[in-house]
C-alpha cells in the first residue's frame, strides 16, 4: 500500500532536481532576496503598481501643488513643450523623471480610507502626473509626501482611494525638477583652461578690460618671470600675478549653470536677469581648442532683480543661475597685480647707469660665448666699473635684492624731483630696451618707487639693504 507513494516521491525528486539542474547549466542563479532589499528597500514580492514601457510614452503632464503646470510632447525631435517647439528641452532630464514612474512597485498599502489623503499630502497631491502613451491609454498618479524617516513617498493611483509607501526615487527626480526651465537643456560654456587661453576681455558699461596670456619668454614685456598681463590702450603690458589671477581663470574654466531659470529674448525679461547692455558684464574668450583650433567664445553675466548672478550665452537665450558673484568679475587690477615690484632678468641687461643720491656709477656687463668638446655653448659674464672686473656673485646678489623685494602698497604718482636712487638698464632686447627704475623718500618708514609705469611704497628697509648690496657689488673684485 505503501510503495506507490514512495514511487511517487521518488519520481517527484528526481524531477525536481532535474528542473534545478536545467536552472542551474542554463545560467540562472537563485533570487537574492537580501540584496533584493538592499537595492530597493523592498522584498521580492512587493505588489507592482505600475508595469508601462517608457518607449511607448508620448505625453508627459505635471502639476505640483504650488500650482506649477508642466506639459510636454513627444516628437520626432525630441520632447517639446506644445506650444513653444523652440524651447531647448533636455531629453534625459524627461526620460529620469519618468522612468520611477513606469515601474513602481510597494511593499506596504498604508490605507483605504479616502479620508487620510490630505495627511499624507495626496489632497492635493505633491505631484499629480499624467503619462499618455501611443495607444492613447492615460496613466494617472498622485505623489505626496515623503517620510522623514524612511524617504518613501505616499503614492495613489489616480481613482482609487488605496495609499501606499513607494520608493524615493518615484518622487526623488520630481522634486527636482518643479518648474518647466529646470528641464532646459543647458548649454555650454568656453572650455578654455588657463593653459590654452590667450587673451580674455571683459567689457561693462563701457568700460574694457583685456587681460593676455603670452608664453615663456616672450618679449613683448620686459620680463618672462610673468605669462598674465593687463593690456593698456597703448598695447603697453602690466604684469599679474599668476597664484592671484588663477582664481579668475579657474573660474572662467569651470564657467557652467547650477540650473535653467528662464528662456527668453524678450528685453523685459532679459532686464530682469540684469542681461542687457549696459549692466551686464560681456567677456569674450579666445583660446586653443581642440576640435575648432584658435577660437573666441562670448557669454554674459547679469545680475538679477534679486541680486543673484545670472549667465547667458552669445548666439542662445537659455538663461541660467551661475555659482560666482556678479562683482567677481569686475576686474580690479589692484587685486590681481604682482606683488613684485621690479622682475627683470640679468641676463637681459648689457649696462646700469646708476645715480645713487650724488653718485653715479656705470655697471657694464660683457658677455662671451664658447663651445665645449661637446657642442654645448656656455656663456660667461664679466661685470665692469671704472676699469675694474667686479665680482659677478656680488653684481648678481645686487641684482636679485631688486628682484626679491616685495612692494607694500600702492602709491598714486611719483613725488618728482631728484630720486634718491636711479637705475637706467640698457638692454639687449628688441621690446622694452630700455628701462628705468626710480626710488623717492616719502615718510618715516616708505621709498616710493617707480618702474614700468608703476608707483608702489618700498619699505626703507629693502631700501637700504639695496643700497648696501650695490656698495658691496661696487667694492668687489672679480
Amino acid at each position: 500500500m505503501r510503495s506507490k507513494p514512495l514511487i511517487l516521491c521518488l519520481v517527484l525528486l528526481v524531477v525536481l532536481g532535474g528542473v534545478y539542474a536545467a536552472l542551474v547549466l542554463g545560467g540562472e542563479e537563485p533570487v537574492d532576496e537580501d540584496e533584493i532589499y538592499a537595492q530597493t528597500g523592498m522584498s521580492s514580492d512587493a505588489m507592482t503598481l505600475t508595469e508601462i514601457d517608457m518607449m511607448t510614452i508620448m505625453h508627459f503632464r505635471c502639476e505640483t501643488a504650488e500650482g506649477e503646470t508642466i506639459e510636454l510632447n513627444y516628437t520626432v525631435e525630441g520632447w517639446q513643450v506644445p506650444d513653444n517647439p523652440d524651447y531647448p528641452i533636455d531629453d534625459s532630464l524627461v526620460e529620469d523623471v519618468i522612468q520611477p514612474l513606469c515601474a513602481v512597485k510597494s511593499d506596504r498599502l498604508l490605507t483605504e480610507d479616502s479620508s487620510a489623503m490630505a495627511e499624507y499630502g495626496l489632497s492635493p497631491a505633491r505631484f499629480h502626473v499624467e503619462l499618455t502613451d501611443s495607444s492613447g491609454n492615460v496613466y494617472a498618479y498622485n505623489i505626496g509626501d515623503k517620510h522623514s524617516t524612511t524617504q518613501k513617498y505616499y503614492f495613489n493611483i489616480e481613482g482609487e482611494d488605496k495609499i501606499y509607501t513607494v520608493p524615493t526615487g518615484v518622487g526623488m527626480e520630481l522634486e527636482d525638477h518643479l518648474t518647466l526651465a529646470s528641464y532646459m537643456k543647458l548649454p555650454s560654456f568656453p572650455a578654455a583652461s588657463a593653459s590654452t587661453t590667450e587673451s580674455i576681455v571683459v567689457e561693462t558699461a563701457g568700460k574694457r578690460v583685456e587681460i593676455v596670456r603670452r608664453p615663456e619668454g616672450d618679449e613683448s614685456c620686459y620680463t618672462s618671470d610673468y605669462i598674465w598681463f593687463l593690456k593698456q590702450a597703448d598695447g603697453s603690458l602690466l604684469p599679474l600675478s599668476e597664484e592671484e589671477l588663477s582664481y579668475f581663470t579657474n573660474a572662467l574654466a569651470g564657467m557652467g549653470m547650477l540650473n535653467g531659470v528662464d528662456y527668453s529674448q524678450d528685453p523685459a525679461v532679459l532686464e530682469t536677469y540684469g542681461l542687457v547692455e549696459d549692466r551686464q558684464h560681456e567677456i569674450s574668450i579666445t583660446y586653443e581648442s581642440a576640435s575648432r583650433g584658435v577660437v573666441t567664445d562670448v557669454f554674459y553675466i547679469g545680475q538679477g532683480t534679486d541680486g543673484k548672478a545670472y549667465a547667458r550665452v552669445e548666439g542662445d537665450w537659455v538663461i541660467g543661475s551661475i555659482v560666482n558673484r556678479f562683482d567677481f568679475f569686475d576686474f580690479d587690477y589692484e587685486r590681481y597685480k604682482a606683488d613684485d615690484f621690479f622682475k627683470m632678468q640679468l641676463d637681459t641687461v648689457d649696462q646700469m647707469t646708476i645715480l645713487l643720491e650724488e653718485n653715479r656709477y656705470v655697471i657694464r656687463a660683457g658677455r662671451t660665448t664658447t663651445t665645449g668638446d661637446d657642442g654645448t655653448e656656455k656663456t660667461t659674464t664679466e661685470y665692469t666699473w671704472n676699469g675694474t672686473t667686479l665680482s659677478a656673485d656680488a653684481v648678481t646678489a645686487f641684482f636679485n635684492q631688486m628682484r626679491n623685494t616685495v612692494h607694500e602698497g600702492t602709491a598714486s604718482a611719483a613725488p618728482g624731483g631728484t630720486p634718491y636712487l636711479e637705475i637706467i638698464f640698457d638692454r639687449n632686447t628688441d621690446a622694452y630696451s630700455q628701462m628705468t627704475l626710480r626710488l623717492w623718500a616719502y615718510d618715516s618708514s616708505f621709498y616710493i618707487s617707480e618702474f614700468n609705469g608703476e608707483t608702489r611704497l618700498i619699505n626703507k628697509v629693502d631700501v637700504k639693504a639695496i643700497a648696501d648690496s650695490l656698495q658691496a657689488a661696487l667694492q668687489s673684485q672679480a
